[in-house]
């Protein structure tokens, strides 16, 4: 991805997938019948199966990207709700510096 396809992205399920694969490194499957879900990896390496999380719609699931990039060296991280200058939503915005920031190598 780009940065201006990464831009372009509207909050929702397509954000929130790549925000997961991309940025929080966590598997995804969809399913007829459970739906949309994300794994995280133990210690062992085991996966744990949960609903895929909104990152980019509720700003307590995107203070979870926050602190997974704080933790990766991404100090400037805990200003990425301002990202864009009004434009997004603090938790898309949050969802977008984090994309830019892993994918195109820009740090905000």
């Amino acid at each position: 991805m780009n940065k201006e396809e990464i831009l372009s992205m509207e909050p929702g399920r397509e954000l929130d997938i790549t925000v997961a694969k991309k940025v929080m490194c966590h598997g995804f499957a969809e399913d007829e019948i459970i739906g949309d879900t994300e794994a995280s990896y133990d210690s062992d390496g085991a996966p744990i199966w949960g609903p895929l999380m909104p990152y980019s719609t509720d700003m307590k699931v995107a203070d979870l990207i926050i602190d997974k990039m704080v933790k990766e060296g991404f100090a400037g991280a805990v200003n990425w709700g301002s990202f864009g200058d009004g434009e997004y939503t603090e938790p898309e915005a949050i969802c977008k510096a984090a994309l830019l920031a892993v994918l195109c190598e820009e740090y905000y």
